[in-house]
């Protein structure tokens, strides 16, 4: 009998999850870019970047429907040929620029600190708008997402890119980052909402209104936060401001990883703070086996409410992949994800606590 109720807990629960994402799915809606005539700051922190830079200014370049409009690039104290990668753009292009990045100091972290010296310095633009040098967009990307901010009233958006999977671990792992938060956020809430519990966003495609973000300590208050973009989105709904993650997949894309060691060494960084604590990670790991392992396990058994639960959180996965324009036939294997994704957790405790993390060469 408890096993009974717990099975239909599960699948009530599924259900749940698919019905979010659904409701999101209609509500993240395209929206229509118009013509932006506030002045606007894009900026790129790069650390040893030369290849992805180059691509990423092209496309800014070529930005359609801004009057008025800055890209500046901060080399982040390169050990590769970043500075001359820009510097042929800054030679051809009047509206780019390259900043050079002053010596770290101890109590920050490389990200936050690169973009809290370009907030500073172009601190005169109505918005402020950060992109990561791996991120691709379309002409009318930035009017595009703007428009939306403006048209939403809100103080600051971050549209999710399509996230580019190409080998066997980034089909696995990457569909999650979208799909968590597609199930579990009622998005229109969470974007009227000054509550951070209810909280979303990607630092790879961040707007913020420059007022905003100056009243709420930008990222000077989260100077050695790990996870740069939650932190960022929490301490402005924290001094009462209002925004959250939107749809990017048609305006955007980034691949983050290129092979399983990278992506391996990028999760392990980060994954350990984001669930605080130990007992935080075993709870969560145990959570994710339980609604989405175990219906699995069931299912295989012969179990109607197994497959039920299961086909549930497929669904709610295509769903996901639909809108972020990915893998349709890689939501089948969500349980095979949810593990190696524990793995990530498991390891990246792990690592932390041996104190072994480190990014682009400096350690966390």
């Amino acid at each position: 009998m408890v096993c009974t109720s717990l099975n239909l807990f599960i699948l009530i629960f599924s259900a749940l999850l698919l019905l979010n994402s659904i409701y999101n799915f209609f509500y993240l809606r395209p929206a229509k870019p118009g013509l932006v005539d506030s002045k606007i700051a894009i900026l790129i922190p790069a650390r040893n970047e030369e290849e992805n830079i180059k691509n990423l200014l092209s496309d800014l370049s070529e930005q359609s429907l801004l009057s008025d409009y800055t890209v500046t690039v901060l080399d982040d104290n390169s050990t590769d040929l970043t500075a001359d990668a820009v510097q042929a753009y800054v030679n051809q292009y009047e509206n780019v620029e390259i900043m050079e990045g002053k010596a770290l100091p101890s109590e920050w972290l490389g990200k936050n600190y690169a973009c809290h010296q370009l907030a500073v310095a172009k601190s005169d633009a109505k918005f402020l708008l950060f992109l990561d040098a791996d991120v691709r967009v379309s002409k009318d990307a930035i009017a595009t997402a703007i428009s939306e901010l403006q048209s939403k009233n809100l103080n600051f958006i971050s549209p999710y890119p399509k996230q580019i999977a190409k080998s066997w671990s980034e089909y696995l792992i990457q569909p999650l980052l979208q799909w968590s938060w597609l199930s579990t956020l009622p998005i229109k809430l969470a974007q009227r909402s000054s509550r951070p519990s209810l909280t979303a966003a990607n630092g790879q495609f961040f707007v913020v209104q420059t007022q905003a973000y100056i009243a709420s300590g930008g990222h000077k208050a989260i100077k050695g936060e790990v996870i740069d973009d939650m932190e960022l989105a929490k301490s402005l709904k924290r001094a009462g401001f209002k925004g959250g993650v939107s749809n990017g997949s048609k305006i955007a894309s980034c691949r983050m990883y290129q092979n399983w060691p990278q992506l391996r060494n990028g999760y392990q960084k980060s994954l350990w703070r984001a669930f605080n604590s130990i007992p935080n990670a075993i709870g969560v790991s145990m959570l994710l086996i339980l609604f989405f392992v175990y219906p699995f396990y069931e299912m295989l058994k012969g179990s109607l409410i197994g497959l039920l639960s299961y086909l549930l959180i497929v669904l709610s996965r295509m769903v996901a992949a639909k809108l972020s324009r990915g893998n349709l036939l890689a939501s089948f294997l969500h349980p095979i994800s949810i593990l190696l994704f524990i793995y990530l957790l498991i390891t990246s405790w792990i690592q932390h606590s041996r104190g072994n993390l480190s990014w682009k060469g400096r350690k966390l």
